[in-house]
């Protein structure tokens, strides 16, 4: 997979050579039911929040096929708008497949030491 992400360095300053986990889900719950898109941090329910550093909500608005492989239609390319932050995520299609134009989606991150 590839990926292009746009981040807040004013909030999350990311340098090169940082390395760090990325969670993408369709919830914020920890057990993946389904949830409303607002986050109420007084709610008793756990959620992935509050075991990373930067979150973000957006929208998928976009696919692209890459027809430059072996297959065409083999390597997809999503792309997602946080609030003008904008990620694109190329790789096999089949690793793209819970991903659907106007579905909405977090993206989770955290800075790993080593």
């Amino acid at each position: 997979m590839d990926l292009i992400l746009d981040v807040n360095t004013q909030l999350y300053p990311v340098d090169l050579g940082d390395k760090f986990r990325m969670v993408i889900a369709t919830s914020l719950r920890e057990d993946g039911a389904p949830d409303d898109g607002e986050y109420d941090p007084e709610e008793s329910v756990s959620s992935r929040a509050t075991s990373f550093e930067y979150v973000m909500y957006g929208k998928v608005y976009r696919f692209e096929g890459d027809e430059s492989g072996q297959e065409p239609g083999s390597r997809l390319a999503a792309y997602v708008s946080y609030g003008g932050l904008l990620m694109r995520l190329q790789g096999d299609a089949n690793n793209l497949h819970g991903f659907e134009v106007d579905s909405h989606v977090y993206l989770f991150m955290k800075k790993l030491a080593f």
